[in-house]
């Protein structure tokens, strides 16, 4: 009847399902222990389930303030970026009125002399000059 089989799934069983026993084992020897006995294990029992609500609790907390700030560094970092685009935005702005108001005053100058205002063109838009040979 108990082949090896059966104690094998017996085992598997065992190993797997091992609360179960336990839990039987336990209610077994309060039914036989008497109410205080059976009075201190369901206290036990209250007392783990309300430490098992503090700590989720907790870490339900916790988990929120997290995403709290790090929701508060995104925006954050957010705004300082467009701050830092709007004042790059204004200076590329200036800078290149500046430029035209170069350009235009070089070109005035070097109206009658084209090689220099192609050397000249070239130094103001960061670029190179090639002279031609004639």
């Amino acid at each position: 009847m108990f082949t090896a089989l059966f104690w094998k799934e017996a085992w598997v069983w065992l190993k797997n399902y091992w609360y179960w026993p336990v839990i039987a084992t336990l209610f077994l020897i309060t039914l036989l222990g008497g109410s205080r006995l059976r009075s201190k294990f369901f206290d036990l029992l209250f007392k783990q389930k309300e430490n098992y609500d503090k700590e989720i609790e907790t870490l339900r907390r916790t988990a929120k303030e997290k995403e709290e700030k790090v929701q508060e560094v995104v925006e954050n970092h957010t705004e300082e970026l467009k701050i830092i685009e709007e004042e790059h935005k204004i200076k590329v702005d200036e800078l290149e009125k500046k430029k035209q108001d170069e350009l235009i005053d070089m070109v005035k100058q070097n109206k009658d002399k084209p090689d220099k205002l192609a050397a000249e063109l070239a130094r103001i838009l960061s670029a190179e000059y090639y002279r031609k040979n004639r």
